[in-house]
């Protein structure tokens, strides 16, 4: 018995050894060690350090990759400089930077660029990232919301990534682009200001929770090229849609998940009522 105790307290050594071997640390960065020489695992946000470069090497090796929450919450972050080796960037990287306004990308890096302060891959045909604080809100004298952040998406932009504009609640309007073909999971997920969401006629899908708890939208279409809709991809349970117009004959046509519908404002379990129309 004593036996199998001290082989278990091995193996948890081992594990441990193995874990916590390949990360190291500098400074305010955390790093671990890639295929092709650091990723960037966790930024230790301070509050006197408002504006951070990834540095482009670290131990004689190329920093290639900001791994899963590596800048996640870095509350007071309001630039970010990328520099011209990071060709991988996950989709949870950049999440709930609340008060971050520009991400720049060095022109040496051939993945990714940066304009106007927002992430795009160098082909400009994704949208990868929108930096949560970019554009405060804008309220008259009565407090009454009368604008905020503004994204108009190049006429290039095909996908917009999961996470791109995630909680990104001073997001007032959005200009989707002709050539548009997915938006990502969680892509809009708790813009809760976004007024309006006009999909062009290019769209084929729409990724889970897409545009869940966008309350401020009043009308919403589908346009007939979607051919799917994920799970809780327009959920609410205040929404202020009055009625949701899709241009097909009938659901059967549509690949639809589950709770995609959202719920009335002021109502309890209440969904808004869906107007399929054959164009």
């Amino acid at each position: 018995m004593k036996m199998k105790k001290v082989l278990a307290a091995v193996v948890l050594f081992a594990f441990a050894v193995t874990m916590f071997s390949s990360c190291t640390t500098s400074e305010t960065l955390e790093y671990r060690e890639n295929d092709d020489g650091y990723g960037v695992y966790r930024y230790t946000s301070s509050s006197v350090e408002t504006e951070f470069t990834v540095p482009d090497t670290y131990a004689g090796k190329p920093v290639t990759e900001l791994q899963a929450f590596s800048f996640a919450n870095a509350s007071y972050l309001k630039t970010l400089n990328i520099g011209k080796n990071i060709r991988t960037i996950d989709v949870w990287a950049l999440t709930n930077c609340t008060e971050l306004e520009t991400i720049n990308v060095s022109a040496e890096n051939p993945y990714f660029c940066s304009v106007d302060g927002v992430l795009y891959t160098k082909d400009m045909t994704e949208l990868v990232a929108y930096p949560n604080g970019k554009t405060k809100l804008k309220t008259d004298q009565d407090g009454t919301l009368t604008g905020g952040g503004s994204l108009v998406l190049p006429d290039t932009v095909k996908v917009i990534r999961d996470n791109a504009c995630y909680l990104c609640s001073n997001l007032y309007s959005i200009t989707l682009n002709e050539g548009l073909e997915k938006v990502g999971n969680r892509a809009f997920l708790k813009c809760t200001n976004l007024q309006e969401i006009n999909l062009p006629n290019t769209v084929r899908e729409i990724g889970t929770d897409a545009f869940s708890y966008c309350d401020s939208v009043k009308s919403l279409e589908i346009p007939s090229s979607v051919e799917s809709i994920g799970d809780y991809a327009f959920f609410s349970t205040a929404s202020s849609i009055e009625k949701i117009v899709v241009h097909q004959a009938s659901p059967e046509e549509l690949q639809l998940g589950q709770d995609w519908i959202p719920h009335q404002k002021d109502k309890v379990n209440v969904k808004v009522p869906v107007e399929y129309v054959a164009d």
